[in-house]
């Protein structure tokens, strides 16, 4: 029987990357937003609808590969929006 004192403990926050599907803490994921005016963001605190990718370019690949930034976001992203995202998340 359940004490009555019992304090509900809240779940961690969990995401999961649109490339490899892996589930991780936001902390260890990159947020790709798609902004009210339509354009792409990259951040935790842009406005909009998002999708979580992991770090790591063959993540970014696999998710261009299935076409997951598009259903995320739920626009079309033409290939030189693609590439001009690519060289924000992993310029070097």
């Amino acid at each position: 029987m359940p004490s009555a004192l019992a304090v509900p403990v809240p779940a961690r926050t969990r995401r999961t990357c649109i490339g490899c599907r892996r589930v991780a803490e936001p902390a260890e994921l990159v947020r790709v937003a798609r902004r009210p005016d339509g354009s792409i963001g990259v951040g935790r605190a842009e406005p909009g609808r998002g999708a979580w990718l992991c770090p790591d370019v063959s993540c970014f690949e696999m998710a261009v590969r299935r076409r997951a930034f598009g259903r995320a976001l739920r626009i079309e992203i033409g290939a030189d929006e693609l590439a001009s995202l690519h060289e924000r998340l992993f310029q070097e």
